[in-house]
Formats: structure tokens, C-alpha cells, sequence
């Protein structure tokens, strides 16, 4: 059985139990939450099966997609075999730029930033939607800006 806060941080991402046992089943007991993701997102390009329902976070994709090499029309992760697509969580790499007491949008950019120097071509950074509301007093929002390429 999986432990329960790992099993929190993948409902959290969106998947529900089933979806983890079946992963789980597949991989076995000693796979790491990497390879769990992984194998979790692979599943997600698949098509539902009819009737299933699946619980839809409250999250907003914040990702910067980058353009596809000309003429091009492989999907992300058929670009390069040695290069994952990324998912980063906004908010943590947000607060921890922050020294946890802003959030920092400029930790997001150099986050972002650092895996487009190493050529990935897909990246997203998931940030809660309430973040896209005006700044709390507790935890206010730095380094935003509208007309950047991505916003929150």
C-alpha cells in the first residue's frame, strides 16, 4: 500500500487511486515518485475510458511552450529521447525564491530559464489559480508582469 502522503501528493497533482494503484501494479512497490509521475503522465495522454470520471484540480497551467523546430510537427516529448518534458510546481519554486514571504514570479522565469539552456522543449509550471487573484498581504506576489510570456 502507498504511503499515505505520497498517495496525498499525487490526488493533489490531479490522479485519482485507481489511476496510482494501476501504476503502482504495473512498476511495483520500490518505484520511485519520479517514476510514478512519469508513468502517471504517460497514462494521462491516453483517452479516457467512457464513464470514467477524473477529479480536475484547481490549478492553472502556466507553462511557456516553446516553438517547434520549423516544420516540425512532433509532439514535446518526441523531440529529443535523452529530454523529459518538464513540470514544474510554481508555487513552491515561487516561495522558495521568496525566502517563503513573497512569491516570487522572477524564481519561476529562472527556473524556466535554466531547462531552456539545456534544450528542453516542453515545459510547464503549474501554479494554483487563486494565485492569478490580487496579492495576499501574507505572501505577496514580486516580479509579475502582464506583457511577460507567461503570467499569473
Amino acid at each position: 500500500s502507498l504511503h499515505p502522503n505520497k498517495l496525498e501528493f499525487f490526488y493533489k497533482l490531479g490522479y485519482g487511486k485507481k489511476e496510482v494503484c494501476e501504476v503502482l501494479e504495473k512498476l511495483g512497490q520500490e518505484a520511485s515518485e519520479n517514476d510514478l509521475l512519469q508513468e502517471l503522465i504517460l497514462m494521462g495522454k491516453r483517452p479516457p475510458e467512457s464513464g470514467t470520471q477524473y477529479f480536475q484540480p484547481n490549478l492553472a497551467a502556466q507553462g511557456v511552450p516553446l516553438p517547434f523546430p520549423q516544420g516540425s510537427t512532433e509532439e514535446p516529448s518526441e523531440v529529443s529521447d535523452d529530454l523529459r518534458p518538464i513540470v514544474i510546481d510554481g508555487s513552491n519554486v515561487a516561495m522558495s525564491h521568496g525566502n517563503k514571504e513573497v512569491f516570487s514570479c522572477l524564481g519561476i522565469q529562472l527556473v524556466v530559464d535554466w531547462f531552456k539552456q539545456r534544450g528542453h522543449q516542453y515545459i510547464k509550471v503549474f501554479v494554483p489559480s487563486w494565485r492569478k487573484e490580487q496579492s495576499r498581504f501574507d505572501t505577496p506576489v514580486t516580479g509579475m508582469n502582464r506583457s511577460n510570456r507567461f503570467s499569473i
